[in-house]
This record gives structure tokens, sequence and C-alpha cells, in this order.
């Protein structure tokens, strides 16, 4: 046990060391002259120590007249100094930690340089031993000449270094220690399946959330506006009839009703939906449908989908479309890979739309930045990977859809409406052959440039190394025919893509204009270091051939630039068609600005366009915007806009207040044309408040993010429900995801939780140090929920009392076994907790909450050691139970076994709680 641990070689060497303490220092000449020798009585083998860090390279020494000393060679090694030991020449050479720090030592003079010693030279004197080993040198001149002090520890066994300054061994340390942690983050932040799950069926009926926008204005000497103008919107989600619902009510600037949007629909991962078609999601009312690959193109409407694809999947090769709603008011910036490439203002129809989006081999992360008018910021994030198996071998997946183009569900105003409102129905499938082949087909029918048109298409995609090729082909009905190879790739650090296109007969569609005859062309991207930094670079060169014998040269090249908070982005387009039958030649060269940067409380956004070519040249357009932060409630804005064509400059001020209850914005302009006006603006939401009883008011989105009723409980009993009688925990932060909440529980111990982003999973827990109680531990390190707009989801997470584990860990060969990682795992099979035997074998693992654990070696401390993981609990038993009355588990000696031996009988442990023998 702990009493015996101690050698006789350590206990000899600790009585040396002490005695060591009486002995008064001999004088120069005496040491010089010493006579000790070295002998194996006098052999030490310690382990160097700095800070919290072993290194892993043991050093050899010995005891001697003088003290201790290490042999030099060791030294070197361990600290990993390039000096280089020459026993021919009887010296040593090198540097120390840094290039300009020289090191010679030279025995033949018996002196030493470097820039530590003083005068930068000094006589060795008796400070080197020769050993069998080699040079032993005392710490005491390590520590003159390393510029470190080397303290022996002979009670531990080890050699303490100290040092005020970060030396490059120990960088090296902290960067390993640095990756390690990075290693094991992933597999402790992000899995989250390891959590339980908290259930939220779909009921009948669930109270929806109703987010409200009311904007009035009064204007004057403004061409083709009336003096005064109103606009509302309300947006509604919740249940119903066991579906989630979301509804769309907007007026006109003059208060009339616009449209009506209503969307019912039910999403489910894991393709739970509609029985034998297995679908992931499910929707009527206001739909989207998929885009085909040479076909149709996304469209929105009335109607109705289904489908089993995952959720966000894209259906096109190259290129993707995003859209989403958009309150009145707000604008949309677009990032790809965390660069700047497009922009949307507020168009008055909700939505903003991303058409077209260029993807590239590999991984294309797509986020959409929304902006509200009163500081509001939110962000959508989806990634769509190009060249990896998007569908398993043997997996199918199908998508039907059929709707009315551009239609609401209820159609009032139709000053909105861009395109003909006509039916258009599709189907496709696409299968997995293998884990680098797919195939897909489809059927589409649409109105087209007047006349309806039914097609079919098919297409097949193979990866080679770092390669996807698809080669597709579509027909249609009575008409011709198109076919298409795209090719995206890696080289080096250069994403490269060929495409090219041939039609046949009169085959037209919403991808190819039957003008066209065939078409080629090439992108790449890629990044040009300058300096420390680097430049991003996408370029798309096409060359086309009309059926009029014109031809047409596209070129797009496209940067941006991120220096700390600042991001700009520029896009240069040109596009020269030669002269056809009837129309004449047209060049067009455009140059667009992105840009935005934060300076303090300040957000700086503007975009720019310039025509250098084209029917009409010069500055087009501009808008600069800035916004800053007041206080925590109270924000200002200014923007400028420039429009060109009526060679005009608006000038615009706003300020905005929070409320707890509402956001209210007041704005003013003028127009170098004589324009003025001001208006006014308050948006609020409506939602059940279970909390308190009633409706809620707040200026949160509650009708487009989710919520969740959190209740914090102390669970007595450790069985991870509230039972009558269990206390309510006050003034305890809950936490949802990475984010930080203002969410503290209370009286009631209930705390809503608001923004949680809809139909992503989420980890919610509590902030441990807001427990009053040291003795409290969460039961679970979070419950992952998956919120649904506008309506409320219930949690309960249990607070319980914790207990302790220990016990002596040995080896297969009865001895304490130092250094080995342990886990303890709970009821589900979950690892709640984590510890490494100490140095004599001893273990604890402390604030284990209440329950049902058994004890094992980590994996790959088992596998290190050829050890079976499972290890006995109380009395022999797999396990053990953490309750009230027995919170503390002594186990006792706990003993390794092979992996190939079978579990050993039974070991004694003692009472928990108790201290005593059962």
């Amino acid at each position: 046990m702990s009493d015996t641990r101690l050698s006789l070689a350590g206990t000899v060497a600790g009585l040396a060391a002490a005695l060591g303490l009486w002995a008064a220092p001999a004088p120069a000449a005496a040491q010089a002259e010493s006579a000790w020798q070295a002998n194996e009585d006098d052999y030490l083998f310690l382990q160097p120590v700095i800070g919290k860090y072993k290194l892993t390279l043991d050093v050899r020494g010995y005891r001697t007249d003088r003290g201790v000393c290490l042999d030099l060679a060791d030294v070197i090694q361990s600290l990993d100094l390039p000096i280089r030991i020459d026993k021919k020449s009887r010296r040593a050479t090198g540097w120390l930690f840094a290039e300009d720090q020289t090191f010679t030592l030279d025995r033949d003079s018996d002196t030493v340089q470097n820039m530590n010693v003083e005068g930068g030279r000094a006589p060795i004197a008796g400070d080197i031993h020769d050993t069998p080993e080699g040079w032993c040198v005392d710490t005491g001149a390590l520590s003159r000449w390393f510029g470190i002090t080397f303290k022996p520890d002979l009670y531990n066994a080890i050699i303490r270094l100290e040092s005020e300054r970060d030396l490059p061994f120990m960088q090296a340390i902290e960067r390993r220690s640095r990756a390690a942690r990075l290693d094991r983050r992933p597999k402790q932040t992000f899995d989250l399946s390891r959590f339980p799950t908290a259930e939220m069926e779909y009921r009948p009926w669930r109270t929806p959330s109703l987010d409200v926008v009311a904007q009035g204005e009064v204007t004057s000497g403004e061409a083709g506006r009336r003096p005064s103008a109103g606009r509302v919107e309300l947006y509604a989600a919740g249940e119903a009839l066991g579906a989630s619902y979301s509804a769309r009510f907007a007026t006109d600037n003059q208060l009339a009703p616009q449209t009506v949007r209503l969307r019912a629909y039910r999403n489910d991962p894991d393709g739970g939906l509609l029985g034998p078609l297995e679908a992931t999601q499910a929707a009527v009312g206001d739909v989207e449908t998929i885009a085909g690959r040479l076909t149709g193109q996304t469209q929105v409407g009335r109607g109705a989908f289904v489908s089993n694809r995952p959720m966000g999947q894209t259906n096109r090769f190259s290129a993707t479309t995003l859209r989403g709603t958009l309150p009145a008011g707000w604008d949309a910036e677009l990032y790809r890979n965390g660069q700047l490439i497009a922009f949307q203002d507020d168009r008055g129809d909700g939505r903003y739309e991303f058409v077209e989006i260029e993807l590239f081999y590999g991984r294309n992360d797509l986020e959409v930045v929304l902006y509200g008018p009163q500081g509001q910021i939110r962000r959508e994030r989806t990634s769509v990977p190009v060249g990896f198996s998007q569908i398993e071998p043997g997996q199918t997946y199908y998508w039907a859809g059929v709707l009315q183009t551009q239609r609401d569900l209820v159609q009032i105003n139709l000053d909105n409406v861009f395109l003909p409102q006509k039916w258009r129905w599709g189907v496709g499938v696409e299968r997995g052959i293998d884990q680098r082949t797919s195939v897909a087909l489809g059927m589409q029918s649409l109105v087209f440039e007047g006349a309806r048109r039914t097609y079919a298409e098919g297409a097949i995609v193979r990866s080679f190394g770092a390669m996807a090729v698809e080669l597709t082909a579509a027909h249609e009905f009575g008409a011709g025919a198109v076919a298409e190879a795209n090719a995206l790739g890696r080289v080096g650090n250069i994403n490269l893509g060929v495409n090219g296109l041939v039609s046949f007969g009169d085959f037209t569609s919403e991808f190819v204009t039957n003008q066209i005859d065939w078409r080629a062309g090439f992108t790449f991207d890629t990044s040009l270091a300058l300096g420390k930094g680097s430049l991003p670079i996408q370029g798309d060169i096409q060359h086309s051939r009309l059926r009029d014998g014109s031809q047409i040269n596209e070129a797009l090249l496209t940067t941006s630039v991120t220096a700390g908070r600042v991001a700009i982005s520029a896009q240069i387009s040109h596009q020269e068609r030669t002269a056809g039958e009837i129309l004449p030649g047209r060049t067009d060269t455009r140059l667009r600005l992105l840009a935005n940067t934060r300076m303090g409380r300040w957000r700086l956004r503007g975009n720019a366009v310039w025509a250098f070519q084209g029917p009409r040249t010069g500055f087009e357009r501009a808008n600069i915007r800035v916004d800053g932060n007041i206080d925590e409630r109270s924000d200002v804005q200014g923007q400028v806009e420039y429009v060109g064509q009526a060679d005009e400059f608006r000038f615009t001020g706003a300020y905005t207040r929070r409320f707890d209850q509402l956001l209210l914005r007041g704005d003013a302009f003028v127009t170098t044309r004589g324009g003025v006006g001001a208006g006014v603006q308050v948006a609020f939401s409506l939602g059940p408040d279970p909390v308190r009883g009633g409706i809620r008011v707040s200026q949160a989105k509650l009708a487009r993010n989710g919520q969740a009723d959190v209740t914090v409980f102390r669970d007595d009993d450790g069985n991870g429900r509230r039972d009558p009688g269990e206390a309510v925990l006050k003034d305890v932060l809950v936490e949802a995801g990475q984010r930080s909440t203002d969410a503290y529980t209370g009286e009631n111990g209930r705390v809503i939780v608001d923004n949680l982003r809809p139909f992503r999973p989420v980890l919610v827990g509590v902030d441990e140090s807001t427990l009053d109680d040291p003795f409290l531990a969460p039961a679970v390190k979070g419950i992952v929920l998956t919120p649904r707009p506008g309506v409320m989801a219930r949690i309960d997470i249990p607070i319980s009392p914790s207990g302790e584990v220990e016990g002596m860990l040995l080896g297969t060969n009865g001895i304490e076994q130092p250094g080995v990682a342990l886990e303890l795992v709970d009821a589900r099979g979950d690892v709640v907790a984590g510890t490494v035997s100490e140095f004599d074998g001893f273990f604890l693992f402390q604030r284990v909450p209440y329950g049902q654990y058994r004890l094992r070696v980590a994996e790959e401390a088992a596998a290190t050691l050829g050890v079976a993981a499972a290890l006995p609990g109380t009395r022999g038993a797999q396990g053990f139970t953490i309750r009230q009355g027995e919170d503390v588990i002594r186990l006792g000696p706990v003993k390794l076994r092979a992996a190939d031996q079978a579990p050993p009988a039974k070991i004694a442990a003692r009472g928990a709680g108790t201290g005593k023998p059962e």
C-alpha cells in the first residue's frame, strides 16, 4: 500500500540528499582535486520535469561528493539541443536555445564559452567527472551554462528544471498538448449521439408564435411615390393536425392585402414519414421543387412536394440554389468558404434567392448572413460536398413535386409576379451503384416561352481519385435533345472544372436556350501566396456558338480578401457577342465590389457596380451603410445610396431602440433631387408563455426560431425524473450549444431559451459554475433538442447530488500500475468521467452524479497494455450504484487482467460511505 511504496534505493537516496544539506561546501581547490570515483551505489536514473510536464527521455547520473552530476549526452538529448560531443577532440560545440547562443566546451583548455557565463568564458574546474557512461556534469555547472536551474529531487527520482522564459522544448510540449486537446475535442463536443434526446412528438395542436412587422412613412418630392405609405407583415408558425405549418400575410404599401402564404410540412431526417415511402420531407401549400440537371429550374409556388433525400442536399452537380425567408426591410449576403460573393436587398416578396451558385470540388460551405433594419444578424449555413460519396451503394433517393409557379396559396395582388403562373410537375430518382458511382433519372413538365414542354433526363456521376465526372443527357418530347459533360477536380491547391454541352434539334429549357448550338467552358479556384497572406481567385471562361452563326465569349473573375475584420470581394464580368443574322454584336463589362468590416462598435458594409462597356457606361449604383451600437439597447445607422441612371444620392439616418417586448426604429432621408421623408417601424413577436402563463411579447423572432421551456431540478434519487418532493433550482444559467445566453432559472426553476435554430440539433445544458452547492452535478452533460420553428419544446434537466469512486489499480503482476487512463460508464453506455491512475496506482473520480456505473480501462490504454477493458465493481460485480447513504465507493485493489483471460474472482470492496469492510 501507500506506506510501503518507497524502495530501499529511494530511501537511501533521500537520506543521502538530506545529509548533503549538513555538509559545508568544499573550497574550489579541494573540488578540483576531488578523488570521487563513479560506482554503482551512487548511480541515478532521473526523469526531467518542467512545470506540469514530464520529458520523455530519462537522464543518467551519479551522487558525488559535491551533490549530483548528470550525463551531458543525456541532457542534450532530453532537451533536444543541437550540440555535438566529440570525445576524440574532447570538445562539445553547438548552440543552446537560440542560434545566437553558441556553446563551446573544451576540456583540454578546461573552459566553457557561452553567453550565460560571466565574461563569456569560465573555467570548468571540477565540474565534469569521467564515468563509464561519458561526461557527468555537476548540476550547478549545468545551471550556470544553460541559463536554467537543475534541481535534483532524489526522493521522487526526478530532476526539476526551472526557467523564467519559455524554451523551445517547452514550446514544443505546449504545441503537442494543444494538438492533443484538439484531437479529443470533436469526440467530446460534437458527438451529439452520446447524449440523451428530448423527444418532441407532433401534436394535434400547438399554440403558434407570431412575428409582426409594421412600418409607415411620409414623403415629399419623390416621383412615383405616394405622400404616405404603410405596410404590415405577419409571420406565424405552429403545429396543427400532427404537422408543422408556417403562414405569411403581407400588405402592399397602402395597407391593402397582397399575399397569403401557407405551408404545412413534416421533416424527419431518419426517413420515418408516409409509411413505406420512408420520406424525410413532405409539404403542401407554398412549396419549392428541386431543379433538374438540364431541364427545369427550382421554383416556388402552391402545390405539394415529397422526398426521401437528405435535408439540404443539392440535385445539381456543379451549382446550387439557396432560397429562404427575408423579412421586410432585411438584406442578405452570401459567403462561400468564407468569401463574400453575393448580395441581395429587400425586393418586397419576402424571400431571398441566390440562383446557380457555382460549386467547386471538395467542400463548399455556404453561409447566408441576414441583416435586419434594427441591427439584427441571422446566419443560415449549409454545406455542399462535391466529389464525395453523396449516396451510399444500394441506396435510392427520390423526389416528386407539383406546383403552380410563383402563385401563393391565396393570391390577392399580382404586382410582384414575374413569371407565368402555370402548373408544373417533376419526379426524380437517384441510386448509388458503388462507392464512386451513382445514376439518376427524372422527368419534368412545365410551361416555358409560351408552350407546355415535357422532358426526360438521365445522368451518371463517377469519381476518379481527386476528380468527379458527370455525364448528362435530356430529351424534350417532340423537339430535340441536349448532352452535357462536367468534370470537377483538384490538382495541388487548384480546383479545376471543365464543361461541354451540345444541342440537337429544337431543344429548349430553363437551362438551355434554343439558340445554342454548343458550349464549352473552364473554371478554376486557387489561392495566391502574398507574403504571410493569400489572395483567393476564382475564374470562369465560357465560349458558346449559336445557331445564327454568332458566338459568345464570357469571362468572370472573382477575388476576395479577408484581413482581420475586413472582407472585400471584387468581381469583373465580361461578355462579348458577335453579330448574327438578326442581332448586332454587343460587349458588356462590369465590375462589382462588396465589402464589410467592423471597427470597434461600428460595422461598415457597402457594394458598388461600374459598367465599363455596354449600352450605358459609368457608375451604375453604390450603397454604403454603417451601423453602430450606442449602448446595449440602442443602435444608430447611416446609409448613402447612389443611382447612376438617375444621378441621385439618397442619405438616410436611423435610430433603433430595443425593448424587452419590441424593437422600435425611426428613420429619415433626403435626396439630391429634393425628396425628403421619414418613417417608423415596429417589430415584435407573440407566443405562449408556459412559465408564467398566458401570452408573452418578445423582441426575439419567435415564429422563425425554436424555443425551449427548461426546468432544472434536484434529482435526489438519481432516476432522471422529477418525482414528488424533489426541489427545483433557481438562478442556474441554461446554455444552448456554443452560444452564451442570459437564461437564468426563476423561483420555479424554469426559464425559456429563445433563438434556437430550427431543425438543427443543439445540446441544452447548464453552466455548472452557477450551481450553489459544490456537491451537486448535472446528471447528464446536456440533452439534445431538435427545435421546430414557432413551437415550445419541454426539457427537464436533472441535477444530482454527487459522490466519489476510488481504488488502487494493480497490474497483471499484482504491482501498483500508474498512468493508466480509466473511465466511468453509466447505464446508457456513455462515458461520464475519466481519470488517470497515480504513481502508486491510486485513482479517484470526484463529483460523480448518483446512478449506476461500471469501471473500465480506456480503449487506447487497454490496447497498449494488452489488457481487458472491463474492470470489476463492488463485490466483484460488473458495476456499482452511487446513491444516498452510499455516495463514496471504495473499490480497494482492482487488478488488470490479460485480454485473453476470464474475469477474476470477486474482489473485496469496502462498504460505500462507511469505510468499514463488508
